[in-house]
């Protein structure tokens, strides 16, 4: 499992980490294509890894009691899937699906988090990213239900 650090560099999550770092979390990330309707993860699983999408399109669905599973939003090029996997209890808050062909950076998320703790300027620079990109997400997710 090892992919290209240029893959890496695609997001911007990773605009403020050396090369050197680069290197190393590209030893435990993949490039992987997935087809439509490839269930990635199921909302309360523990979570295994970061996806970060290269291209296409995934549901990001909650389960709402009898309703069942409700779509609330779509990722796209340049979206993360999965990031409550970084953050305690370590589960996937949502379910995610492809809605058509994706491909994805498939992050390992234990290698990945024992990397932030080893190296916490490194930790702080990626949690921080990942927050900003989750907020950008919220506000254009209400920015929608506002106009609804």
């Amino acid at each position: 499992m090892s992919t290209y650090p240029k893959y890496l560099r695609e997001f911007a999550c990773f605009d403020d980490i050396s090369d050197e770092k680069i290197e190393k979390i590209a030893q435990f990330s993949d490039a992987v294509c997935y087809p439509a309707n490839t269930l990635l993860f199921r909302e309360g699983d523990v979570g295994t890894k970061l996806y970060f999408l290269r291209s296409g399109e995934v549901e990001v669905l909650f389960n709402i009691g009898e309703e069942g599973q409700v779509r609330v939003d779509t990722l796209s090029s340049e979206d993360i899937a999965g990031c409550s996997a970084i953050i305690e209890p370590f589960q996937y808050t949502a379910s995610e699906r492809c809605l058509t062909d994706v491909e994805v950076l498939e992050i390992d998320n234990l290698a990945l988090r024992e990397l932030m703790e080893e190296d916490c300027p490194l930790g702080l620079i990626i949690q921080k990213q990942v927050i900003k990109m989750m907020m950008k997400r919220i506000l254009d997710y209400r920015m929608n239900v506002l106009l609804t």
